[in-house]
């Protein structure tokens, strides 16, 4: 009797054991539905994020080659003597117009001021005349 408890445990258990298989067994399936699911919904928009991400990288190494072209422009004028020269010239000159302009309105402010007490003069000799 006690071996026939045992048997009939003994295939209990082992029944149980093989729906518990059967049941992890069908776990990998469930997990690729999952997974195409997660996939069905997320994959189009990761593959439109992707394509912006690619062209925002191209227009930035485009952007960086563009900088690059400038700034060896720049570093070839800076080294250029002709450039230093003309350029220490244009200050110069920029700062005699200046001053030449600054003369040309004092003289100017003088003419309007010679210009009225001439005015004044000639009516007051005028004034003197017809008396």
């Amino acid at each position: 009797m006690m071996m026939e408890i045992e048997a009939a445990a003994v295939a209990e258990v082992q029944s149980n054991l093989h729906s518990e298989t059967e049941q992890l067994v069908d776990i990998p399936g469930n997990a690729d539905s999952l997974v195409q699911g997660i996939l069905e919904v997320y994959q189009p928009s990761v593959e439109q994020i992707n394509n912006d991400l690619q062209e925002i990288v191209k227009k930035q190494k485009n952007v960086i080659e563009k900088m690059k072209y400038e700034n060896k422009q720049l570093s070839e004028a800076a080294k250029d003597d002709l450039c230093c020269t003309v350029y220490s010239l244009i200050k110069t000159y920029q700062e005699k117009v200046f001053s030449i302009k600054k003369e040309l309105g004092n003289v100017h402010e003088k003419t309007m001021k010679l210009k009225k007490r001439a005015l004044r003069l000639q009516q007051l000799r005028q004034e003197q005349g017809f008396h």
